[in-house]
């Protein structure tokens, strides 16, 4: 009985250490992906991704993955996956679950994404990585360097909000 409580023991700390040591490498082979850079602007993605579904734009942000950087981008109706270097449509999918609720959501937005994008960078400078409208409200990541900020502008009236600045290390 002591033999097998003992090699369980042995084979979930193998396990448990295998795992660790699994997502620093993996970790670290995200972080050594070569093309970090898109070729494509976010605008252009948003273009792409506005043509594909015949839908508007709630969010997009810039992803890095194996293959290069990729944009996700939210429409009312669709999620879709783009290749930030070709511009190609790397995946497309509806998205039914909550396109009601966000319609409600953000019926009183007045305010566009341009504008809202223009307003966030006049408080803080650098590139924008992501957008959201969530709640009636833009969210914006904003990276320089290695700082990234989070910028809120009221859909409604354009107002802005710095948020928290984070430091890559």
């Amino acid at each position: 009985m002591k033999k097998t409580t003992i090699a369980g023991g042995f084979l979930t700390a193998g396990l448990l250490g295998g795992g660790v040591l699994w997502g620093v490498q993996n970790d670290k082979i995200q972080a050594e992906v070569p093309g970090l850079d898109a070729k494509l602007t976010m605008e252009e993605a948003k273009s792409i991704a506005e043509k594909e579904t015949q839908s508007v734009v709630e969010s997009i942000e810039l992803e890095k993955n194996l293959t290069g950087p990729v944009y996700e981008v939210d429409t009312q109706d669709y999620d879709v996956k783009i290749d930030g270097n070709s511009g190609d449509i790397v995946k497309k999918d509806r998205d039914d679950d909550d396109d009601f609720e966000d319609q409600n959501e953000n019926a009183d937005v007045t305010v566009t994404q341009e504008e809202a994008i223009a307003a966030a960078q006049k408080q803080v400078k650098g590139t924008v990585k992501d957008v959201e409208l969530d709640d009636g409200h833009y969210e914006i990541e904003i990276r320089d360097g290695n700082k990234e900020t989070d910028v809120y502008v009221n859909g409604s009236t354009g107002e802005v909000h710095v948020g928290e600045t984070d430091l890559d290390d």
